[in-house]
C-alpha cells in the first residue's frame, strides 16, 4: 500500500508541475499554443456578461475597445476574474496621425498611457490603426497614396514610443486597413516600410488582419511568409461581408502556415459581423469550431 501511495503521489507531483508549466510558458509567451480571443459581435455591452460568454464557449481572452479603457486596470480584471478571461489586446489612440499637432502630441500620450495600462491587463498589445478615411493634411491630400509626409510623422510618433513599448514590454501593433476604410495604410509591407524606418522592430509588430489581407494583398500566405515575423496579433473574418470565420468558407491554412513558420503564437481573435439570422453565441462557437481546425491542419 505505502508503494502504491508513494508512486501516486509522485505522479500527481509530476502532473501539477507539468500543469504549472504549461500555465507558466502561456503566460511567459512561450510558443505552446496560440490564443482565441474576440473582438466582435456581442450582444451585451456588459463586460461581466461578455467574458462568462467567452468562457462559456472556450475562448481564452477578450480584446477591449475605447469603450472599456475609462477605467482602472484593476476594475477591469475584476470584472473579467470570475470568468478566467484574459485581455488580447486594447486599442490605442488611434489619433497618431492627426493633421493637428496639438492632436498628434495628446495621441502619443494616450498610446504611452495606454501601454501601461496593458502591462498591468497583461494584454499582448495596444493596436493603433494609422488613419481612417480621406487624407486630412491638404498639402498633399490630392496626391496619390501613400503620403511621404504622413509616412514620416507616423514613423517619428512610433519613436517617441519605442521608449515606452520597451519599458512596458507590450507592442504597439500597426493594423493595415482595407481601401474601404483608409486611404492609407492598406498592405503589410507598408506597416513593414513604417516599422524598420522607425527603427521600432520588435517594438512595433504588425497585427495583420485576414479580412483587410482578403480585399487587399495578392497572395496572404506570400505575403505572410514574407513578412509575418512582424506578425505579433490575428484578426478574422471571411470575405467582403466580414462574415464569421468558416461562413464562406474561406481557408486560412495556407496563411497560418505561412504564420506558424515564423513561429506565431500569438491571438487569433474574431472580428466578424453577424449574417441575417445569426445570433452572436451561435456564430462565436462556429467560428471557433473552424478556426481551431484550420490552425490545427494548416
Amino acid at each position: 500500500m505505502s508503494s502504491y501511495l508513494e508512486t501516486r503521489r509522485t505522479f500527481l507531483s509530476s502532473a501539477g508541475l507539468l500543469l504549472a508549466g504549461c500555465a507558466a510558458g502561456v503566460r511567459a509567451g512561450r510558443p505552446d499554443r496560440v490564443r482565441f480571443g474576440v473582438r466582435s459581435p456581442f450582444t451585451t455591452k456588459d463586460l461581466g456578461e461578455r467574458a462568462e460568454l467567452l468562457k462559456r464557449l472556450g475562448y481564452d481572452g477578450i480584446e477591449l475597445g475605447p469603450e472599456f479603457l475609462s477605467v482602472t486596470a484593476e476594475s477591469i480584471r475584476e470584472r473579467l476574474a470570475s470568468a478566467g478571461i484574459a485581455v488580447g489586446a486594447i486599442v490605442g489612440s488611434i489619433q497618431l496621425l492627426a493633421p493637428d499637432p496639438e492632436k498628434r502630441r495628446a495621441g502619443i500620450e494616450l498610446t504611452r498611457t495606454r501601454l501601461g495600462m496593458a502591462q498591468a491587463l497583461g494584454a499582448a498589445g495596444v493596436i493603433e490603426v494609422p488613419t481612417f478615411g480621406e487624407c486630412r493634411f491638404p498639402e498633399v491630400a490630392k496626391e496619390p497614396p501613400p503620403h511621404a509626409l504622413e509616412d514620416r510623422l507616423l514613423a517619428e510618433a512610433l519613436t517617441q514610443l519605442v521608449p515606452d513599448a520597451a519599458r512596458t514590454g507590450v507592442p504597439i501593433l500597426l493594423e493595415p486597413l482595407t481601401r474601404k476604410e483608409t486611404h492609407y495604410m492598406n498592405l503589410q509591407s507598408h506597416g513593414v516600410r513604417i516599422i524598420e524606418s522607425a527603427g521600432a522592430a520588435g517594438r512595433v509588430r504588425l497585427l495583420s488582419d485576414f479580412y483587410h489581407m482578403q480585399l487587399e494583398e495578392q497572395d496572404i500566405a506570400r505575403t505572410l511568409a514574407q513578412h509575418g515575423r512582424h506578425t505579433a496579433y490575428v484578426h478574422l473574418a471571411d470575405g467582403e461581408a466580414r462574415t464569421r470565420p468558416g461562413s464562406l468558407p474561406f481557408d486560412y491554412r495556407p496563411g497560418f502556415r505561412a504564420l506558424k513558420s515564423h513561429g506565431f503564437s500569438g491571438w487569433l481573435t474574431m472580428e466578424f459581423r453577424l449574417a441575417p439570422g445569426e445570433d452572436a453565441p451561435s456564430a462565436l462557437a462556429r467560428g471557433l469550431e473552424y478556426i481551431r481546425r484550420q490552425w490545427d491542419e494548416a
